[in-house]
């Protein structure tokens, strides 16, 4: 009997095996821009993990295996001829898009209705017999009321206004089955600390920043571009979702660590050089190969640090104590980073409002807890550039190596490069933010980004 049923399991996963190699085909021919993404992933069958989660869904992606039950494959593919192309490419989506990443820092419910109805509105604007299945009218229907109240449908966009509006999302989420293919449990580093040892090999290690789909996204968005070029339009929507991951996703820890450091020694990361872009490149281009971004070693800190906050009306209150909790939180990671770096933090809206000079993580601590905001006018970022050159040309910061300027984006620019490195964090709203200068760095943010995890909360004895 034992017998019969392993046969039975062995034949339903050949079978399986068998739906899903023509699946991806499918995908590959439709859209060939998407072949590096379709490929990345191989299929493992793990039963077990659907049917202890009281979902009827039995696909999931971790960003390194699809995993799937294999019954479910089959079935699906008897169910409607466009589902199982659906599903594969949702999975597929979610990672292009970078939904699985940075999971544990996002109330799970939000994001996980915001990242499917993100990757079903793709794959319902493309307008593919191969995707079309049933529900989509009423997708369609909820998917323009959203519209009117998020503007373009990104997870990031979506994830943002129901962060912000609690109360109507509630009554949002009894549409959630509607959008939802595949079960996001995999996206939690949790579940691989929990699943059994023995599943370990088979599913893969979690790749919790995203850093190797970071990769395929940037080739993705190459391959679109070529094939827009050479064949044919590729439907905004993709360009819209790809734009807000490569200015969006970017985790603000990671990106202050990195703003932290200078005098870097460079040095290539021979693990992670990528050869398909160099070979791309000379092939598409004759002499320009496409190279991967170098890794970067840190070798010093900083002695002096500039953050500007913009105390304007839209960047008030809580935001901005988020803001600075979450930056003291990353300066405190460096048990010495205090004992030679004085932090001043400047409030400005059109001018000057205060200058606090901070040396120790006891002094940030009670900076946050008593920090009155001063300021509610305009914005303009010149009075900030002036002001630090007075101090400079008095002989203070002499070695400042930079400056974080925490604003909403609507200011009035200086016309010169400054002799220091330069970010703008920007505010998220649904108000256009125009570019930077091309010498300041820019990196957009929602209120939600600014939430701590619990390995990045500030403590201090």
């Amino acid at each position: 009997m034992a017998e019969h049923d392993e046969g039975k399991e062995n034949y339903a996963k050949k079978l399986a095996g068998k739906i899903l190699a023509y699946t991806r085909d499918q995908l590959i021919v439709s859209m060939p821009y998407f072949n590096r993404a379709v490929l990345k992933m191989p299929v493992v069958y793990y039963r077990n993990g659907f049917e202890k989660m009281k979902r009827p869904e039995g696909f999931g992606t971790n960003g390194r295996r699809i995993i799937c039950d294999e019954n479910q494959v089959i079935a699906c593919f008897r169910k409607e001829e466009g589902l199982l192309p659906r599903i594969y490419l949702h999975m597929v989506l979610h990672c292009i898009f970078q939904h699985p990443f940075h999971y544990d820092r996002l109330d799970s419910r939000y994001w996980d209705f915001a990242a499917d109805i993100a990757v079903e509105n793709v794959m319902i604007e493309l307008n593919w017999d191969l995707l079309r299945t049933e529900g989509d009218r009423e997708r369609i229907r909820l998917i323009e009321e959203l519209k009117a109240r998020v503007g373009k449908i990104t997870a990031e966009n979506l994830y943002h206004y129901f962060y912000m509006n609690p109360r109507e999302t509630e009554a949002l989420l009894g549409s959630a089955p509607l959008f939802r293919r595949d079960v996001h449990r995999f996206w939690d580093p949790e579940d691989f600390v929990n699943r059994p040892e023995s599943l370990h090999k088979d599913i893969g290690l979690f790749d919790k920043n995203g850093e190797e789909w970071g990769r395929v996204t940037r080739g993705t968005k190459i391959q679109m571009d070529t094939y827009e070029k050479h064949q044919g339009d590729v439907p905004d929507v993709l360009a819209d979702n790809i734009l807000n991951v490569r200015r969006s996703r970017y985790d603000y820890s990671t990106f202050l660590r990195r703003f932290l450091s200078w005098n870097e020694e460079v040095h290539v990361n021979q693990d992670e050089f990528d050869y398909i872009y160099y070979l791309y490149g000379m092939h598409l281009y004759g002499n320009m190969p496409l190279i991967e971004p170098l890794e970067y070693r840190d070798t010093n800190k900083i002695r002096d640090f500039v953050i500007a906050i913009d105390t304007s009306g839209s960047t008030m209150g809580r935001t901005v104590r988020s803001f600075l909790a979450h930056t003291a939180a990353v300066l405190n990671e460096s048990g010495d980073f205090f004992s030679h770096a004085n932090v001043h933090i400047i409030q400005c809206d059109a001018k000057i409002q205060k200058d606090d000079t901070l040396d120790s993580p006891e002094e940030f601590e009670r900076y946050l807890k008593n920090v009155e905001l001063r300021g509610g006018g305009g914005t303009d970022f010149r009075p900030v550039f002036d002001y630090i050159e007075a101090l400079q040309q008095k002989g203070a910061m002499h070695e400042l190596r930079g400056l974080l300027y925490f604003t909403d984006g609507l200011g009035t620019f200086p016309g010169r490069m400054p002799p220091y490195k330069t970010a703008f964090v920007f505010l998220k709203t649904h108000q256009h933010i125009k570019d930077v200068p091309p010498w300041a760095i820019r990196l957009d943010v929602a209120e939600e980004d600014l939430a701590l995890s619990d390995t990045d909360r500030l403590e201090i004895s």
